[in-house]
């Protein structure tokens, strides 16, 4: 086969900010950008049915609509995250930790400060995590952490 020479892409680049980096309006901008040339929109929510891409040609991206930071989604209305199997173990195995550490088993002695350091561990991993978890999963680790606690001030 005879591969034929295809001529490289070139990419301009245009800056269609209305405004400087002071916050002036620019004069060299015209006061609506109009759609940029070879991109399609995205199809508008209401749309039935997205058109479906011919072979060789990418898939369009689906992009979300910008929120009014007054409908900016709060705790109770963030989207559903799916439950990881391997996050709840890692709250388990981090817990029975503790808890061995807490109460002592056969041959080991209870080591209440290692426990707390775990116990401090699994807060961190809470506060990182907020918002970026399932409500199962932020459920889980908040009653860990109590039934951990409450064992923690038990041994005291």
């Amino acid at each position: 086969m005879v591969e034929e020479k295809v001529p490289p892409r070139t990419i301009k680049v245009v800056d269609r900010r209305r405004f400087t980096t002071e916050g002036d309006p620019r004069n060299d901008v015209p006061s609506e950008a109009g759609p940029v040339p070879g991109v399609e929109p995205p199809p508008s929510p209401g749309a039935a049915s997205s058109p479906q891409p011919t072979p060789g040609q990418r898939p369009p991206v689906q992009t979300e609509p910008a929120l009014d930071p007054a409908e900016a989604p709060t705790s109770q209305a963030r989207p559903a995250t799916p439950t990881s199997p391997e996050f709840v173990e890692l709250i388990a195995s981090l817990a029975q930790q503790a808890e061995i550490l807490l109460l002592g088993a056969e041959d080991l002695p209870a080591e209440p400060e290692q426990a707390r350091r775990i116990i401090d561990y699994l807060a961190a991993l809470e506060s990182k995590t907020a918002g970026n978890v399932s409500r199962e999963e932020q459920q889980i680790l908040s009653n860990v952490l109590f039934q951990l606690r409450a064992l923690f001030v038990q041994g005291r």
